[in-house]
């Protein structure tokens, strides 16, 4: 029986988001309370059921996401115009969990974790880089406000690899102070997508497992949310 890890992070009132987005908001839309009533008002009796429902507020770049290309480049893909393909790849993990927040994961930290949890990366694979800023931080509003990030070489490394896709247990694959933003300069020349906000990563460190993370069917969306799931063979 396979096994499924759970990698997204719930999505709730105010949870912590990168700075610029907006703020998750949940509220409820209609109560038990008011479709009993509408219920009793229309049958002139006690209804066989009631309901609830739930009104969301989020950004397509707020709770576990993936960037499509329209969010780095006017011309670029929106989510629509990506193959699902994409989100069903083969997948691999590793961690570098050394680096402070503001500091640069570098090639050597990538080759060496992928050395430690032997891992070879292929191409199609999605990569999950754990950098434990989560599991430091989340749910304060620290997780959102300084963290590692990959630089230039680091992005370039993983695009050599030809990977499909790959993800971060943080807000950002950048660190949020430099603002040339070099990991997504590089997805943007090349059009690599990522998963911003994961967890659980730890539980598939060195594993190979199946990757699904599909995104919603938003138009001109230029991220959307995701429930991404390892599935681990026996």
């Amino acid at each position: 029986m396979v096994e499924l890890i759970d990698l997204a992070q719930e999505i709730y009132q105010n949870q912590p988001v990168y700075h610029t987005h907006q703020q998750t908001a949940i509220w409820t839309d209609t109560a038990h309370e008011e479709s009993r009533h509408m219920f009793e008002q229309e049958l002139g009796e006690d209804p066989p059921f009631t309901f609830e429902t739930r009104a969301l507020l989020l950004c397509d770049h707020g709770p576990t996401h993936v960037d499509a290309p329209a969010h780095y480049r006017e011309d670029g893909d929106d989510i629509t115009e990506m193959p699902l393909e994409q989100f069903y790849t083969p997948g691999k993990a590793i961690e570098v969990t050394h680096r402070d927040a503001g500091e640069y994961i570098t090639v050597s930290d990538l080759e060496e974790a992928c050395s430690a949890a032997g891992v070879d990366i292929e191409a199609g694979d999605t990569l999950l880089i754990r950098t434990g800023h989560y599991d430091e931080t989340y749910p304060d509003p620290e997780y959102a406000e300084n963290y590692p990030g990959l630089n230039e070489e680091s992005t370039r490394w993983l695009v050599d690899k030809r990977i499909s896709n790959f993800g971060v247990d943080q807000p950002s694959p950048d660190t949020p102070e430099d603002l040339t933003y070099p990991c997504h300069t590089v997805c943007k020349e090349h059009d690599l997508p990522h998963l911003e906000n994961l967890r659980n990563i730890d539980q598939v460190i060195g594993e190979s497992f199946k990757f699904a993370a599909f995104p919603l069917s938003i138009r001109d969306g230029t991220g959307s949310p995701v429930r991404p799931v390892a599935i681990v063979e026996p």
